[in-house]
């Protein structure tokens, strides 16, 4: 992640010196000084992500080079606003005016240049003083992009599933079953061992469509809301209109569960509960939103926890979904890795490594899914295969699980660009479906894609990074247009997990939910999850670049836009303010304000 950053500050420096070279023409030999500093500096980071987990000193100097890059980048931009505001498309008499507030904004712009010159010389000192070395020494560069991508991702189920075919008719069979009591039908499993796969092969099986005419389908996940479950369901029963979506948000939680039993109320119906962490979960759901009046309904219950799939049905014996043997394994690896689908045949010369490989996967479906989309971008040479199988021993001693162990390799071999756009992605909560559309505008706006020089080349660069994680396998597809295109995505539990953790090592962002005290003043990027009743909640926030709310309903909250003179983003959907300060225009870098679904209906002057 070092590099990462460093790299996409640099880049956006270079391209802020290009466009406001006008602006910064007197203070522009100071900021190329700046730059040249700091891509000296990245040339010893090439390794650094691997080395500062093994030495805290190597993690403190690379945080203060992170630092020390945002704020080179924040100064130019700040400053550089400034003076254009003090100078672009004025008139001679205002020009004049203005010209002391020009001069003046020049000088700060140069004291702040010149206290980032002693910062990073200070830095750089610091490397050979606290005794690091090796840095940028022998290091080996990571494989190329994915050569071939697979366009085109299962919006249902995975056509490369292999193993489940016993399953999938014990599942049918028992959804079939005559009994006339609503009954539940469970599939228990550890995290990423392929239960939502397994559903929904079992939800999309001819004879299950067309037993069940009435069907739904809902993400329960670990923090359960019961009133978003209950939309969930109503939306997927009924035509989705305005009136609809009005009316839900209105509704209290007993209308919503009178609303859900009257849809379901004399159907033979099928409704997909997946994820389901907590007995109480189940019990919100079951006691007044299912009826249970003889017309052999079904509910399919996915989860981690077997104390959860009996409880919800004691007489019914859960299926446990076990990890992959040996051959199924292999199978599996084969179709991902080679891309050959059905007819997957491995090299002689690959198979022992291959074997190797799929054998650390510990048979988890998405662990090799993952490790495969890998491989398949990489040459067909053992070489490449081994170097694959010796890098798992650095991610295993810091790894809580093989499975995690392969997701970070995986992640370690991302594009410095889309290592970047996978950690944002860890912002949104847990199962979010997310839309691309809004994904896209947000890393425009955050100038992760750069040098670009037609009008929509940025969104296209954005839409193509979307694919490009969803190829790896890091990204799942949610849902696709008419045109084949990706609608919108989500994030699986591992990897979410994984990108949460890399980014809250590198103060990359942070996320407030009901487990966080207070915000971190170095957080650059913060998700509120949940909100406070503490007035001065963001008061020290002053390095926030982007700010996002989700599901925050709290009414007639309000924010000082004092603090937030670097904010780039802020993103207030369904969020319960009710209008807009003034002093938001005084926010010169804001380049995405998201206002859906908030009661906002008029914008400051």
């Amino acid at each position: 992640m070092a590099d990462t950053i460093i790299s996409l500050v640099i880049e956006r420096t270079v391209d802020l010196l290009i466009k406001k070279s006008v602006f910064l023409k007197d203070v522009g030999r100071q900021i190329e000084r700046v730059r040249n500093d700091l891509d000296w500096m990245r040339c010893f980071l090439k390794d650094a992500d691997q080395k500062q987990d093994e030495d805290e000193r190597i993690h403190h100097w690379v945080s203060q080079i992170r630092a020390a890059a945002y704020d080179a980048e924040d100064v130019i931009e700040i400053f550089a606003s400034e003076v254009e505001f003090f100078t672009k498309n004025k008139g001679l008499v205002t020009k004049l005016t203005y010209y002391p507030l020009k001069i003046v904004n020049l000088y700060k712009i140069g004291k702040e240049i010149e206290s980032l010159q002693i910062r990073l010389n200070d830095i750089a000192d610091s490397r050979e003083k606290y005794g690091i070395k090796n840095l940028g020494e022998g290091t080996s560069t990571q494989g190329e992009e994915l050569q071939r991508l697979r366009r085109s991702s299962p919006i249902s189920e995975d056509k490369d599933i292999v193993g489940f075919e016993k399953i999938t008719k014990s599942l049918v069979k028992e959804l079939l079953k005559g009994d006339k009591n609503r009954r539940v039908v469970s599939i228990i499993g550890m995290g990423g061992a392929g239960k939502t796969t397994l559903a929904k092969k079992v939800y999309n099986h001819a004879d299950v469509r067309e037993r069940f005419n009435c069907r739904a389908w809902v993400c329960v996940s670990s923090i359960y809301n019961h009133k978003e479950t209950l939309r969930t369901i109503i939306k997927q029963l009924n035509p989705v209109t305005n009136e609809l979506l009005d009316m839900l948000e209105k509704m209290q939680e007993q209308d919503l569960e009178k609303r859900v039993y009257q849809d379901l109320q004399d159907k033979c119906y099928l409704v997909v509960l997946d994820d389901v962490w907590k007995e109480a979960a189940w019990d919100c759901l079951s006691r007044r939103a299912f009826p249970d009046v003889g017309t052999s309904s079904r509910l399919l219950l996915t989860s981690r926890n077997r104390d959860v799939a009996v409880h919800a049905d004691a007489l019914s014996i859960p299926h446990e979904l076990k990890t992959l043997g040996e051959d199924d394994s292999w199978q599996l690896f084969l179709k991902k890795a080679l891309g050959h689908g059905a007819n997957a045949v491995c090299p002689s010369n690959l198979e022992v490594v291959g074997r190797k490989i799929a054998g650390r996967c510990a048979g988890l479906p998405l662990a090799i899914t993952v490790i495969g989309g890998l491989l398949l971008g990489k040459k067909k040479l053992k070489s490449e295969w081994e170097k694959v199988l010796n890098n798992f021993s650095a991610y295993l001693s810091r790894s809580q699980s093989e499975a995690g162990a392969i997701l970070e390799l995986s992640y370690a071999d991302l594009p410095a660009n889309l290592k970047y756009c996978f950690l944002y992605l860890g912002l949104f909560p847990e199962d979010s479906v997310i839309s691309v559309r809004k994904l896209i505008h947000m890393w425009v706006a955050e100038g992760i894609m750069q040098k670009r020089d037609a009008k929509n080349l940025e969104e296209t660069a954005a839409y193509d990074d979307v694919e490009r994680l969803c190829s790896r396998n890091m990204v799942q597809v949610a849902e696709m247009t008419v045109d084949e295109r990706i609608k919108s995505c989500r994030v699986h539990d591992l990897l979410r997990e994984l990108a949460i953790r890399k980014a809250e090592d590198e103060n990359f962002f942070q996320i407030h939910d009901t487990r966080d005290d207070e915000i971190s003043a170095k957080s650059r990027y913060l998700a509120v999850h949940s909100l406070p009743l503490d007035k001065n909640y963001f008061g020290s926030s002053t390095l926030l670049r982007s700010l996002l709310f989700f599901n925050v309903h709290r009414e007639n909250f309000s924010l000082s836009f004092k603090s937030f003179r670097k904010l780039r983003i802020l993103d207030l959907e369904k969020a319960g303010m009710d209008y807009l300060p003034k002093e938001i225009g005084e926010v010169r870098l804001l380049r995405y304000l998201g206002l859906r679904r908030t009661p906002i209906r008029r914008l400051p002057h």
